[in-house]
């Protein structure tokens, strides 16, 4: 820890005073810089504009949902969350992680999980389950080592590539309303934007859907976390969609003043950083004394030479939640104010995982569950456009 005296609860360091700083401060409360998000959050019973907004995301949200969702490679829950958050109930959620599995159907109700590889999946296998054929919404974030920067480039030719192509011929087969697909933004110059070239040509040709893309960074939606995703949208009849381009729905206008403040950066990772004791999934990892040393002297956004980690800037929004190596297992960031790695919980409050929603299995697990998520903020605006478009089409 460092030796600097704590700030006081709900005093901010000036600017000057942060950028004096050499080794980790310590901090507490990050007050609103403006007058006018000052003004925004005036009688609000959390001042943390952040999570204020994440706080008002519940169960209740995801009950109320009224239209149904088949999801394939389901990771964490991200994509599930988010678009329960929207509208979409989950009726069938599928990964061959066991834990994965678990995640999602102990935080959201009245889910079948299947624990299977998604080759042998079948529309008869999905459908029985979801309990009915008409199905309106199919999603899915296939695995994406083989199209990532960090990974190896053998993309559409990788049998982790081919699991894509497996998602578009189960989209044909169950014929949902509309279809949502993302990955990483790698996707796009893998092969020098071959293989994005031929994915949409399959999707295309096997779905006849009609198809919209984007490419979206999470920061933009209130999100403390520079992280771009891809997503692709195809519907059944030829609605008019639009990607969404900012932050709506509960807490939308308080967190949208705050991203105001900051001139427009983004919102900083700190305030996704309060008020973690006693959470779920908030375990330390303990590191010897000369990790913590080294990242005693790790300048805020540096990153460690010796196992190239990154210490988050607090008054930034975080670099993207990254998952690591099927070896390593997680790959957290360094805490701003504290010689450590981020824990479980925190990450998830990066990726805008609300408080309640708990991770299983390991903490390599749940480490990873979270670097391959959506964040559910993000999704859930997705979804709610898509859920606009299919209204019109009714």
């Amino acid at each position: 820890m460092s030796s600097l005296p704590p700030t006081p609860s709900g005093v901010r360091p000036t600017r000057k005073a942060r950028a004096s700083w050499t080794t980790l401060p310590l901090f507490d409360f990050v007050e609103p810089r403006s007058k006018e998000q000052r003004a925004a959050n005036k009688g609000c019973a959390d001042p943390n504009p952040y999570l204020a907004r994440l706080n008002l995301f519940t169960r209740e949200l995801i009950d109320s949902a009224s239209l149904n969702l088949i999801s394939l490679f389901c990771g964490g829950g991200g994509l599930d969350l988010g678009l329960g958050f929207a509208g979409f109930h989950s009726l069938v959620v599928s990964d061959i992680a066991p834990s994965f599995v678990d995640t999602v159907t102990t935080n959201l109700s009245l889910i079948s999980g299947l624990k299977e590889d998604a080759l042998v999946l079948t529309k008869e296998k999905l459908c029985k389950l979801a309990g009915t054929n008409q199905i309106d919404l199919v999603a899915a974030g296939p695995p994406c080592q083989s199209f990532s920067i960090l990974g190896r480039r053998g993309a559409l030719s990788d049998p982790r590539g081919k699991l894509a192509l497996k998602y578009f011929d189960l989209v044909a087969a169950i014929k949902p309303k509309a279809f949502l697909f993302e990955n990483v933004p790698g996707l796009l110059n893998v092969n020098k934007g071959e293989d994005w070239r031929r994915l949409i040509e399959h999707a295309q040709r096997t779905t006849r859907y009609h198809l919209h893309s984007a490419k979206l960074n999470a920061v933009k939606f209130g999100i403390p976390q520079f992280r771009e995703r891809v997503f692709l949208v195809g519907f059944r009849e030829n609605v008019r969609f639009e990607f969404p381009s900012v932050a709506t729905g509960p807490g939308a206008d308080g967190l949208l003043h705050a991203i105001a403040s900051e001139g427009g950066e983004g919102i900083p990772s700190a305030w996704a950083l309060e008020r973690v004791e006693g959470l779920p999934n908030h375990d330390i990892r303990q590191h010897g004394s000369r990790v913590r040393d080294r990242y005693r002297k790790l300048e805020r956004g540096g990153r460690d030479k010796t196992d190239h980690t990154d210490r988050i800037d607090p008054e930034r929004p975080s670099g993207t939640v990254l998952v690591g190596s099927a070896a390593g297992g997680g790959r957290p960031h360094i805490h701003p104010a504290e010689p450590r790695v981020i824990t479980v919980r925190e990450a998830a409050r990066l990726q805008s995982f609300p408080d309640w929603y708990v991770f299983r299995g390991t903490g390599t697990a749940q480490y990873r569950q979270i670097g391959n998520a959506v964040p559910p903020l993000l999704a859930y605006e997705v979804g709610k456009k898509i859920r606009e478009a299919l209204k019109k089409a009714n």
